[in-house]
């Protein structure tokens, strides 16, 4: 599987970029969240997964800003979804492996990525758990001719402050949410933040409100691009 991560080459124009959103076992109730009101398939209490029949994230507008305007990602809208999940703890991997082991014949394939901690899945379900990071496999309204590119979201955010102001105020109000890495390049200002968010669309919105605070100049995040799999 081919796989390119761009982490830093686009630093020279990230001042200009920005992610932005707008607007025991229980069946066939209502999840409630910050997006909306979705249908939530199942629930299964022992690792507190939802399973969806339909990608919560089509309700919702995602994307990036660009020097050339709003960047829209979409996310997979039919079956079978392929899906990046991530975990960070043994109690993550004994997540995604309980999900695939319950639910072998909605999985059409999985495969273990050695050099780090995550699968790629494709599914005839989508799920989500607070034990484990997991992003949808999107389509970007750049590419709209190239029907093979695809935009992974992961779970870090670059950002740079505006001159005068501290990144301390970030690594405080977003405590819950961030886990400060370090200054990934000195010269240009930028800081990398590990997030413990747990769907690339709740990365996506949380980006988009970094970078409208006014002593923010620029927030970004980070992805993978590559084709989807077969």
């Amino acid at each position: 599987m081919k796989k390119v991560l761009f982490v830093f080459g686009a630093l020279l124009t990230l001042g200009l970029l920005c992610a932005c959103s707008s607007d025991d076992e229980v069946a066939g109730t209502d999840h409630s969240s910050d997006y909306g009101m979705w249908e939530t398939e199942n629930y299964d209490s022992m690792y507190q997964v939802n399973y969806y029949s339909q990608n919560p994230g089509l309700d919702v507008k995602q994307g990036y800003w660009t020097p050339n305007g709003f960047i829209e990602l979409y996310p997979q809208s039919t079956t079978p979804y392929n899906l990046l999940v991530q975990w960070n703890d043994e109690q993550g991997k004994k997540v995604i492996d309980y999900i695939l082991a319950k639910n072998q014949d909605m999985m059409t394939k999985d495969a273990y990525v050695e050099t780090s901690n995550e699968y790629r899945i494709t599914s005839n379900i989508y799920f989500e758990s607070p034990y484990i990071y997991v992003s949808s496999y999107y389509k970007s309204s750049e590419f709209p001719n190239l029907d093979r590119y695809n935009v992974v979201v992961l779970p870090q955010i670059m950002l740079k402050m505006k001159e005068g102001e501290s990144v301390e105020t970030i690594i405080r109000d977003y405590a819950n949410m961030l886990k400060f890495g370090g200054m990934i390049s000195e010269k240009l200002g930028i800081y990398i933040f590990d997030c413990n968010l747990k769907t690339s669309r709740e990365l996506l919105e949380l980006n988009a409100e970094i970078c409208q605070r006014d002593d923010v100049e620029y927030s970004d995040f980070n992805t993978y691009n590559e084709p989807f799999m077969e």
